[in-house]
């Protein structure tokens, strides 16, 4: 009796059933839970279920949509207090956003089809006017390849010549020998190793000479730097008869008065591979790859093709006022030319276009002193 009474009025034990008690409880209620919500066979799914709560945390409108959420708000209340038509301010308001808006686009635009777009690495290359067999026939192309002989290498001399007609196809191409110790071969530009000038394929500097003289008569020779490959060859060309991109001016590039000019040239010639690239979209002359004498005398040749009429018209123009300038000796076979920007020369009648049949032509002549002592008899300038 003495342990009960103990026992009842230990308060520690009355905490722990206490404890015992509300376990049992939970267990209890929660089984219940567990049986009434269990699906029975001829029980249906509920179509609605309850949608799960978003705990995520909503994003903070950025001072752009609030700005826009304002004006919406605003343009809400101006149409719901005052009219349904909108005032002149704020028409003008939304026609600049719009213009800017427009505007944004399209840059966009343009800037995704500058990036989109890429130079070709070759194109096509452009087809010049129509042009006759006859025409065509007139026309070759040459480029030359040198290597350097002497201390340095400076000195040049022939490796390889190369003529194209105007269609692009080649006329003549060959490997030449060089006499000469060969100090520089140069090879990483004119891609001309010792081997080539030793084999059976090199042919003799007078046989390289003779066959370009020969194919050059009478033809209108284009080519770039021709000057330097006519001081390979020993050959000369009438300068009425030559087409060289180097020195046509509109492909020349003004000097800077900064850089020294020792010789007071204005202009000074582009390289090819600009000039092909700029005007033709055309790769020549690639890094690390030697030259190609053919294809660079097929740039060239494209290059006058795209500006033949300007270039004729300005060559027709200097004609004539190198006519003008013409001394005709007392017996009709030589005439002192004055050119442009040359000295006085005196030179055969036939190394001038149509001059016979202008001079039978012409109206009156005067005779007067020429510059080496012999009269001289001029046409009248109205040729």
């Amino acid at each position: 009796m003495c342990q009960l009474q103990l026992l009842t009025a230990c308060p520690t034990i009355k905490a722990n059933a206490r404890l015992r008690r509300s376990r049992q409880w939970k267990d209890q209620s929660s089984e219940n839970l567990n049986t009434n919500n269990a699906p029975t066979a001829n029980a249906t799914p509920s179509k609605t279920a309850t949608p799960k709560k978003n705990s995520r945390r909503k994003r903070r409108p950025t001072k752009k949509e609030q700005k826009q959420q304002q004006l919406e708000s605003d343009c809400c209340d101006s149409s719901s207090t005052d009219s349904t038509l909108p005032s002149s301010d704020e028409s003008l308001s939304s026609n600049s956003k719009q213009l800017k808006k427009t505007n944004s686009t399209q840059r966009s635009q343009r800037s995704k089809n500058s990036k989109k777009a890429t130079r070709p690495k070759i194109v096509n290359i452009l087809s010049a006017p129509a042009v006759s067999a006859e025409e065509k026939a007139n026309y070759i192309a040459l480029d030359c390849e040198m290597v350097g002989i002497g201390p340095g290498g400076y000195q040049s001399r022939l490796a390889r010549v190369s003529l194209v007609n105007w269609d692009g196809e080649t006329v003549y191409d060959a490997l030449v020998q060089v006499v000469e110790k060969v100090t520089d071969y140069r090879t990483f530009v004119s891609g001309i190793t010792e081997e080539d000038l030793l084999s059976d394929e090199a042919v003799t500097f007078d046989e390289a000479q003779s066959a370009v003289d020969s194919l050059l008569q009478g033809k209108i020779l284009v080519g770039h730097g021709l000057k330097n490959d006519f001081k390979v060859l020993g050959l000369s060309h009438p300068w009425y008869a030559i087409r060289d991109t180097a020195k046509y001016e509109p492909f020349m590039k003004a000097v800077d008065p900064s850089d020294p000019n020792p010789t007071g040239a204005t202009h000074i010639p582009k390289k090819l591979k600009v000039l092909a690239k700029d005007k033709l979209g055309m790769m020549i002359q690639e890094e690390g790859k030697p030259h190609s004498p053919e294809e660079d005398a097929m740039a060239a040749l494209e290059l006058y093709k795209k500006h033949r009429g300007k270039w004729e018209k300005a060559m027709s123009w200097k004609v004539e006022r190198t006519l003008s300038s013409t001394f005709l000796s007392e017996d009709g076979n030589y005439c002192t030319v004055v050119g442009p920007g040359t000295s006085p020369r005196l030179l055969p009648v036939s190394s001038l276009p149509n001059l016979a049949s202008i001079l039978a032509c012409s109206s009156t002549s005067i005779w007067s002193a020429g510059v080496d002592g012999v009269s001289h008899a001029t046409a009248s300038a109205d040729w």
